[in-house]
């Protein structure tokens, strides 16, 4: 297996001034950046990997924190021991805190947006674990679209193992890489020069208790069984809702993280590391980390959203939270696939729907499996869609041949 590996110059190259320096996306990059498909990477470019035991502190940050959902499943070390695994467990999304995913290697200067992911669980990953994992390109696509003229997506490949050194999780990410919009890319979701900005959605008192309603009345099935025999093509689930998105819930996502963006020293020290993987704000001529964007406007019009966004993530891991209240603790999600297809900008709300589709046994890791597939969405308060997936989900059966 071959590692790819780099060191600190000892005269660190020049940070790319923002959007003046900000390169087009070009042929010879491209292809450039197809070489690398295969190499097994060092995952240090965007967090430091961390590869030590799993506590119930860190699966409950993720839960709490990153998705927003207390199921005692991912807290509750007394509750969990009597579930089948008889000890906390992570949500299906846990393993983005392990390694991000994103597997995004050169097209320096070039802006990096979450697209989706591929999720496929063979093992819960459980409090005390060690994880580690090994991520590679597969695949480079050149991409045209009505928002971006020309983009590129990269796809990644993470093998996730266990102390054990059994397959936990493998994973395929996409990675939109886009032109900054001073560059003559970037997104066209932003406004144009001296356009005025829409006025904010405003919420009627009676929408805001209507929200706080659904959260206070969430559907859990927690401990009770729900059998794959019962479930019937057709079933909708239980909506589960996010929102309004607020400053504070985006940060509120990187705290729940194991690791996330170095600060002050450690920032200056990874920009002399990766030069091109910087920012700079035309109004105070400070270098920061693009990701800056999820909260700072100006940096999202850089890009050419319209103002401050979620996370991409964080919508993949609202499909799980969807999908964990709906299967309950004896269910396992093998299967998870998401796309965010618009953005989740700062006030929006977005409603998480699934229909169950289809339903079919197959062998799997631990024997014949019953499992059911669900289509899943999310829906803003403008009835727009701004995400979508599909999920398999493992079920206990009254079939004997299935391992339960």
């Amino acid at each position: 297996m071959t590692e790819r590996t780099s060191t600190v110059a000892s005269s660190p190259a020049k940070m790319i001034r923002s959007g003046e320096e900000s390169p087009a996306l070009s042929d010879a990059q491209i292809e450039d950046a197809k070489k690398l498909i295969g190499v097994w990477l060092r995952r240090d470019v965007h967090t430091p990997s961390i590869y030590e035991p799993i506590s119930v502190h860190d699966i409950r940050r993720w839960a709490h924190y990153s998705v927003g959902d207390d199921n005692p499943m991912f807290a509750d070390v007394e509750y969990a021991k009597h579930s089948q695994w008889a000890t906390v467990i992570a949500p299906p999304t846990f393993l983005y805190t392990i390694d991000s995913g994103i597997v995004a290697p050169g097209l320096p200067g070039i802006q990096w947006i979450f697209a989706g992911s591929r999720f496929e669980h063979f093992l819960p990953v459980k409090a005390g674990d060690t994880i580690t994992a090994q991520a590679r390109l597969i695949d480079v696509q050149i991409k045209h679209g009505s928002r971006v003229a020309r983009y590129v997506n990269q796809v990644g490949e993470v093998l996730y193992r266990n102390q054990h050194g059994q397959l936990v999780t493998r994973y395929e990410g996409d990675i939109y890489r886009i032109p900054r919009k001073r560059s003559g890319g970037g997104f066209k979701f932003a406004l144009k020069d001296k356009e005025a900005p829409p006025p904010p959605y405003r919420y009627s008192d009676e929408e805001i208790e209507a929200i706080a309603e659904g959260y206070r009345t969430e559907f859990r099935r927690g401990s009770d069984t729900l059998y794959w025999d019962d479930v019937n093509v057709g079933d909708t689930l239980p909506v589960v809702q996010k929102g309004p998105l607020t400053l504070v819930d985006i940060v509120g996502f990187y705290s729940g993280r194991r690791t996330v963006y170095n600060v002050m020293k450690l920032a200056f020290a990874e920009r002399d590391r990766h030069p091109r993987n910087v920012y700079y704000s035309p109004a105070r001529n400070i270098p920061m980390h693009p990701a800056a964007g999820h909260f700072d406007v100006e940096i999202a019009h850089e890009i050419g959203m319209p103002g401050a966004y979620d996370q991409g993530w964080q919508r993949i891991g609202w499909a799980g939270h969807l999908l964990t209240n709906w299967c309950g603790d004896h269910g396992f999600v093998r299967r998870l696939d998401g796309r965010v297809t618009s953005p989740n900008l700062v006030g929006d709300l977005t409603r998480l729907h699934g229909e169950v589709v289809a339903k079919h046994k197959e062998a799997g890791p631990q024997g014949m499996e019953a499992l059911v597939d669900v289509r899943w969405w999310g829906e803003n308060q403008h009835g727009v869609q701004n995400c979508n997936g599909k999920a398999s989900i493992r079920l206990p059966s009254r079939d004997i041949n299935i391992s339960n």
